[in-house]
């Protein structure tokens, strides 16, 4: 088994040569397992305590707050044990809970989640925001729906409100009243692929990337306008392809003029070889340096590929 042809290739032109070889062999690998503890329901010590006591080795991840790995030969032990069968915690990639503490969500707030299932980001905010104010989580797909519905359920969460319908469209019913937007979107999965599983890449071209593009341009309008003025707003995707990262930004940053800016997305705890910045230009199509906060993770086998820009709002677009 091996990775499409042509995504190697883009591959090639996306990631920093000296780091080529190695983020190339992360599809290979085994990865680290990456997990949260619900400090709803505990805390972070009795999870730990325990955990060891059933033989594994739960290390915290320098640099991501709350973010906890096992090796990957632990995995199954790690999800049979007592503490995620009572939902102690959660099994998500390191790269995956970054968004969440970009984001920043305090207690009080009003936050929107457009496109939230299964409910992993969503359950890591409520827990950020110790399950007191309001979080919105839209999901358009029903049966994606009610998958998040029961994870929000099992975490005991009291402030999430889930919502079947269009990430695009809410805002027409809320505009400008959030304190803060997460748009973690729909993307490629470049970031998931597995050298020795074809399934990972079977619906991979560069038809579904421009079609993702398309659902990603909506969503972070959509997100904007919902977005108050002095709001934070995080667009994430795990995925390598610049039409869907820096092409997406930089068309809100356009769209919206100066009423938006990106904002350091406060990842300089992490090594820095794990943080590539934005590309300047891609197939010939220089992006606004004014994108140039937006960052990469490069995955290393504890974390995956993710991208993630950070919007602040400085005043309203709903004329816009």
């Amino acid at each position: 088994m091996s990775l499409p042809d042509l995504f190697v290739e883009r591959l090639r032109a996306i990631v920093p040569q000296n780091r080529f070889d190695h983020v190339i062999q992360t599809f290979a690998e085994p990865k680290a397992v990456g997990f949260r503890i619900n400090t709803l329901r505990t805390t972070p010590d009795m999870v730990l305590d325990e955990l060891r006591t059933l033989g594994l080795t739960p290390e915290s991840v320098e640099g991501v707050q709350g973010a906890f790995v096992v090796p990957a030969e632990q995995r199954i032990r790690l999800l049979e044990s007592g503490p995620a069968l009572r939902e102690a915690i959660y099994v998500q990639n390191i790269s995956s809970q970054l968004p969440p503490l970009i984001l920043d969500p305090k207690p009080g707030d009003r936050v929107l989640d457009l496109c939230a299932a299964p409910g992993s980001k969503t359950r890591q905010i409520a827990c950020l925001m110790e399950d007191m104010g309001k979080i919105i989580a839209v999901e358009k797909v029903r049966k994606r729906f009610y998958k998040l519905k029961a994870n929000v359920v099992d975490q005991g969460s009291t402030i999430v409100q889930p919502f079947l319908g269009s990430g695009t469209a809410y805002w027409h019913r809320e505009p400008e009243a959030f304190d803060r937007v997460l748009v973690d979107a729909p993307c490629s999965t470049e970031g998931r692929f597995r050298a020795d599983d074809s399934e990972t890449t079977r619906y991979w071209s560069k038809r579904k990337i421009k079609e993702m593009q398309s659902k990603q341009r909506k969503l972070l309008f959509a997100g904007i306008q919902a977005l108050k003025p002095g709001g934070t707003l995080v667009y994430s995707t795990c995925t390598f392809a610049p039409e869907e990262n820096e092409i997406v930004v930089s068309k809100a940053l356009k769209t919206f003029g100066e009423a938006v800016e990106l904002t350091s997305a406060g990842l300089d705890t992490l090594d820095e070889r794990q943080i590539q910045g934005p590309l300047r230009a891609w197939n010939d199509r220089a992006f606004s340096p004014l994108a140039s906060e937006a960052l990469r993770v490069l995955p290393d086998g504890v974390f995956e590929a993710f991208f993630v820009a950070c919007f602040a709002k400085h005043e309203s677009t709903l004329r816009t």
